[in-house]
């Protein structure tokens, strides 16, 4: 019999979603800020995402070494995120007649 040997091997990558805020100039600490507590409302208790599409596959931030519940606003640099795009966007609130 052959043997067969199982690797855990890390590709990095870089996560991209839509993040609607109230401002299009922000600070690269207030983006930081935005995108911390949209990642920790998702992140699981390995502080990862799952990517069900590959074999126990997770994605993991690159998050800082801090206890997110003790200083949930330090756990990115404000490096790590940028904004690949900005644009105007019409509420639903806005567009209705009065």
């Amino acid at each position: 019999m052959d043997k067969r040997y199982r690797h855990r091997v890390g590709v990095r990558a870089e996560i991209c979603f839509d993040l609607v805020l109230d401002s299009s100039d922000l600070t690269p600490e207030q983006l930081r800020d935005a995108v911390a507590v949209a990642l920790n409302k998702s992140a699981d208790d390995e502080r990862g995402f799952p990517v069900p599409i590959l074999l126990d596959g997770k994605v993991f931030p690159e998050w800082n070494s801090v206890d997110p519940e003790m200083e949930p606003m330090h756990v990115l640099d404000p490096q790590s995120v940028r904004s690949l795009d900005c644009f105007e966007i019409h509420s639903p609130e806005s567009s209705k007649v009065q």
